[in-house]
């Protein structure tokens, strides 16, 4: 990516409620997530733009590296 790509606090509040729902974890849990896989997040957003398509790449790819769900 040439410029840094900002994604916004609603953006990240959307994927947050998704992997909440999808993971059965707390709103705090999930913030964690996203910032110890920022490169991930930041990337499908980069992609994707939407949380809704985020949320779907980033829980498929998350629970192939941690086996959550």
């Amino acid at each position: 990516m040439t410029d840094e790509m900002m994604i916004s606090e609603k953006k990240l509040e959307k994927l947050a409620k998704r992997l909440c729902k999808a993971f059965g974890i707390s709103k705090e849990e999930a913030y964690e997530l996203i910032y110890e896989e920022w490169d991930l997040v930041e990337n499908l957003f980069f992609a994707h733009k939407k949380a809704k398509a985020v949320s779907e790449h980033f829980i498929k790819q998350t629970n192939e590296l941690y086996r959550i769900a």
